[in-house]
């Protein structure tokens, strides 16, 4: 075999497979495109039934039924918001929240009541914390000491204990989280303050 062929060969050979690999991950991502999209829909809508203190199931198909007969989704200045009703009467107003965490962008929900006197709860959609330190974000303890907290009138807030006026506590361990948590809500919900007699 000439010389040329021989280098000519493997580039060419490359060349082939590589693109025959590149076409079969293409159209793998365009299938799971869709589904990927579903879990994330799936996952908010779930978030923000916990977040305004709707009970749902966890079955797939029970979540969307309860979202779409309980969850109303609409818009101010460009960022979605949900108002849950129930026969008629509006059971309080979701938000999405983000903000930096330790290591990355956190993104929840905060809800609040129909006079935004007071949380009726937050949830977290994602995060890029340390499992088991930061990342405890997530757990149940951490997210139900977030209901039903009274907003004073400047708007705020949330204080960690035992500091005077305290009412959650903070992840031990992971104080960067914590306060990043608090601060992300915090600012979130002054905005929303803000907005208050725009969106009732």
């Amino acid at each position: 075999m000439p010389k040329k062929k021989k280098v000519l060969y493997p580039v060419v050979f490359m060349i082939v497979l590589t693109a025959f690999f590149t076409l079969i991950l293409a159209g793998i991502n365009e299938l799971s495109v869709k589904s990927i999209d579903k879990q994330e829909n799936l996952k908010i809508q779930s978030k923000v039934l916990n977040s305004l203190g709707i009970e749902y199931k966890s079955d797939e198909d029970e979540i969307i039924e309860t979202y779409r007969e309980v969850i109303e989704e609409k818009e101010i200045d460009g960022k979605k918001y949900f108002i849950a009703v129930i026969d008629g009467s509006i059971l309080g107003y979701a938000f999405t929240v983000e903000g930096a965490g330790l290591w990355g962008r956190i993104k929840g929900i905060v809800a609040l009541d129909t006079n935004f006197e007071y949380i009726k709860g937050i949830d977290f959609i994602s995060h890029s914390e340390t499992p088991g330190l930061g990342g405890r974000i997530e757990e149940k303890w951490f997210i139900e000491q977030f209901r039903d907290i009274e907003l004073d009138s400047e708007g705020a807030l949330l204080i960690f204990r035992p500091s005077t006026g305290g009412n959650v506590d903070a992840i031990s361990g992971a104080t960067i989280t914590s306060k990043a948590v608090l601060k992300i809500f915090n600012e979130s919900i002054d905005e929303i303050l803000k907005m208050k007699e725009e969106i009732i």
